[in-house]
């Protein structure tokens, strides 16, 4: 008894000691055993110094960039300056200060990155953001009323496009949501379809000889016949549905934000982006479009401002101050802002008009 007590109490303890060693020589591996993480231990031997991220320029500025290096043992032997993705010309050198010129650029973040080559086949990429405001002030104009046409007091008009000789209208809020063609001189609502009660209408254009239509938070849109209205397909999109227009190549979508959309029509993918900036900044709110000789018009929502913007640089050219469009007799409980622009572009016309507004006008630019 004596001898079997002795030997469990010995066993005991050896296993005691095992337990206790085990999880101190895990807990204490040296850190040289540990897997590395590939590229933790990587550093830039340099730093750009000027300007900072999100610096604002001028269209046209020159932008001098310093860049420095804490590490003098390799030398620079070439020097490479991407723009948004295209290699950029540049004066100067590295190290020291090379200047890039933003002639021609358009406004909006520029993302730079610049690429320098070492004497060891190595190199180091050093990204940049700028921002380039318009370094053209607006011009402003007010109007003339040259007619005055009979409006759908009920239509909550969310796009509208003029093409041969009528008015094609896309109207807003659930389970009122519709598609349109009107007579400009009547008013009369020729042909409509209904969208679904869960689909809120928004944008809409004629592009080769079909009609597209926007939703707002569905992220969903609707290619029709433009002669019988029939539903082609559908397609898809990554931001909501505000406004939208044709450049006779191209959709351009927008989302509420500054930003402007150049969309494939077939199949609704982004192929790039405008940025639209006026002297003072970024313009939101961007709304209803139309498209004329490389010019945006925009509605800017909630105010009584059309904006012109340049296609190519997103540069605001012009301002159009609608206020006072409506005369108050035509106020009711229902009326909602300013919404809906078409052009006629065969006679040169200009029709705007509002959500729910019993009046849609030809109006006339006059400048201030």
């Amino acid at each position: 008894m004596q001898k079997f007590s002795l030997f469990t109490w010995s066993l005991l303890i050896i296993l005691l000691a095992c337990c206790a060693e085990a999880p101190r020589n895990s807990s204490s591996r040296p850190n040289q055993d540990r897997p590395r993480q590939e590229g933790s231990t990587a550093r830039l031997s340099g730093k750009i110094d000027q300007p900072k991220t999100g610096s604002v320029f001028v269209a046209g500025d020159d932008v001098e960039i310093s860049l420095s290096f804490s590490n003098t043992e390799k030398m620079v032997t070439s020097t490479v300056l991407n723009v948004n993705g295209i290699d950029a010309e540049f004066s100067g050198q590295v190290p020291g200060n090379i200047v890039w010129s933003t002639k021609g650029q358009p406004v909006g973040a520029r993302n730079l990155n610049l690429v320098i080559g070492f004497d060891d086949q190595s190199s180091e990429t050093y990204p940049l953001q700028i921002i380039l405001h318009s370094d053209i002030i607006p011009k402003e104009f007010s109007f003339r009323i040259v007619n005055s046409f009979p409006h759908d007091i009920r239509a909550f008009t969310q796009g509208l496009v003029y093409d041969s000789g009528f008015l094609y209208e896309s109207t807003g809020q659930y389970g009122q949501s519709t598609l349109r063609k009107v007579d400009l001189e009547t008013g009369q609502v020729l042909q409509s379809v209904s969208l679904d009660r869960e689909m809120f209408g928004e944008g809409l254009c004629v592009h080769e000889g079909k009609l597209y239509q926007l939703t707002w938070k569905s992220r969903v849109g609707f290619i029709y016949d433009k002669e019988t209205f029939r539903l082609l397909s559908r397609v898809y999109y990554d931001t909501e549905g505000w406004g939208l227009t044709s450049d006779g190549t191209n959709l351009l979508k927008s989302d509420g934000s500054h930003n402007i959309y150049i969309l494939d029509p077939q199949y609704f993918s982004e192929t790039g982006r405008i940025e639209v900036f006026d002297h003072n900044g970024k313009i939101n709110n961007l709304n209803e479009l139309e498209f004329r000789d490389g010019l945006i018009y925009a509605n800017v929502y909630g105010t009584d401002r059309i904006v012109f913007i340049e296609r190519e640089t997103g540069r605001v050219t012009s301002v159009i101050d609608l206020t006072g469009l409506l005369d108050r007799r035509y106020h009711h409980p229902r009326l909602d802002v300013l919404n809906g622009i078409a052009y006629d572009h065969a006679n040169e016309r200009l029709f705007v008009t509002g959500k729910n507004w019993p009046r849609l006008f030809e109006i006339e630019l006059i400048a201030k």
